[in-house]
């Protein structure tokens, strides 16, 4: 990852880190022509339980036999890089108390020596996940979690490209952490087979984040998941991160369910569609407006970029990439303005449905 410096009070010195190393990797392109090949995210329905869990890193209860499984972990910039050398994936559940998760992470060297809650855990191999309960609100939330157990959570309330402030203290106090090692922990000595993971988070505190909208059946959230692993090096008998001959530290690989196209977790446009739903039997109201949706963020990109490069937004589409758009066979058209505040940006399909965006990332859809 790059290396951005931003300055943040003292009290936020951890989430600086985050946001140091995952600033990075912003769309600095050129607008393209109105012909784009946008990537779709990855979706996932999840059922409801019924069943009791025991949350102890293992999915032994059978109602764990109906979740199914995602497509393994890629590369957080997708195929463009090679492919994860461990391989990574999750399941998951839901109840009206919690939302279930396990993850299942092959792994030669099972380590971790952070102890302390809510430091930067991703200066151990961890596992992280992402969730966003309303796609048209910038504010999400950020978990992250090492292989003793140890969790980090996170209130981002606007991306860091927005320097969004992070509220590094937000405690969800209900989560429930259970790690299975299939091998041994901290020990060089031996080679383990993987480890995994079992996370349930606290509905109800995610949920209020998105005041005014319920939650249940029908529900759809935003989500993404990664897997941070660094090389490793063993001196006198403990495992340390990896450094090249001048002794610098080696970057992390980032493994992702679902690509976010630069080493940028917090860019949630790329986030998978997350689908609530009783059972397989259930119809899943999609959305239905994915290619509005990357199109719109990827003017935004672009308009954020040109205010970058020239020091002002711009009230000409043409200078993002123009107003009229054919995505994955869908004739789009665009338009944007200047505001008192900054801009908007509008999407709108051949239904006559929009999306608007402003500046900082809160999104209206008319009708």
């Amino acid at each position: 990852m790059g290396f951005y410096f931003v300055s943040f009070a003292m009290k936020f010195s951890k989430a600086l880190i985050c946001l140091t190393l995952f600033i990075t990797g912003c769309d600095f392109s050129s607008p393209e022509n109105s012909a784009l090949d946008l990537k779709i995210p990855n979706s996932y329905t999840i059922y409801k339980t019924t069943s009791q869990l025991t949350i102890d890193g293992k999915s032994e209860e059978s109602i764990w036999d109906k979740a199914e499984w995602t497509d393994s972990f890629i590369d957080i910039q997708g195929d463009i890089k090679p492919k994860p050398y461990y391989n990574t994936r999750i399941k998951m559940l839901w109840d009206e108390e919690y939302i279930y998760f396990y993850a299942e992470m092959e792994e030669e060297h099972v380590w971790g020596d952070i102890t302390e809650r809510d430091a930067v855990i991703f200066y151990n191999n961890d596992f992280e996940v992402f969730i966003k309960p309303n796609q048209y609100q910038p504010y999400y939330g950020e978990f992250e979690v090492n292989a003793l157990g140890t969790l980090w959570e996170l209130f981002i309330a606007r991306p860091y490209r927005r320097n969004g402030p992070v509220l590094d203290h937000w405690d969800l106090n209900g989560t429930k952490i259970g790690i299975d090692i299939q091998g041994t922990l901290n020990d060089p000595s031996d080679i383990d087979k993987s480890w995994s993971i079992e996370l349930a988070i606290p509905i109800k505190p995610l949920a209020d984040i998105d005041r005014g909208n319920d939650f249940g059946a029908g529900s759809m959230w935003r989500i993404n998941f990664s897997r941070v692993q660094w090389q490793h090096q063993i001196t006198d008998g403990v495992y340390e991160k990896k450094t090249d001959d001048q002794e610098k530290r080696l970057p992390e690989n980032n493994w992702v369910w679902t690509q976010q196209s630069a080493i940028d977790m917090h860019r949630p446009e790329h986030w998978g569609y997350l689908y609530f739903a009783e059972n397989k039997d259930s119809e899943i109201d999609k959305d239905g407006l994915e290619n509005e949706y990357q199109l719109l963020f990827h003017l935004y990109r672009n308009q954020l970029n040109w205010q970058r490069d020239n020091g002002t937004f711009s009230a000409d589409i043409g200078n993002l990439g123009g107003g009229n758009f054919s995505i994955n066979e869908t004739n789009l058209t665009a338009n944007t303005s200047l505001t008192k505040l900054g801009f908007e940006l509008t999407v709108t399909n051949s239904e006559q449905t929009s999306l608007t965006i402003n500046q900082d990332g809160y999104i209206i859809k008319t009708p």
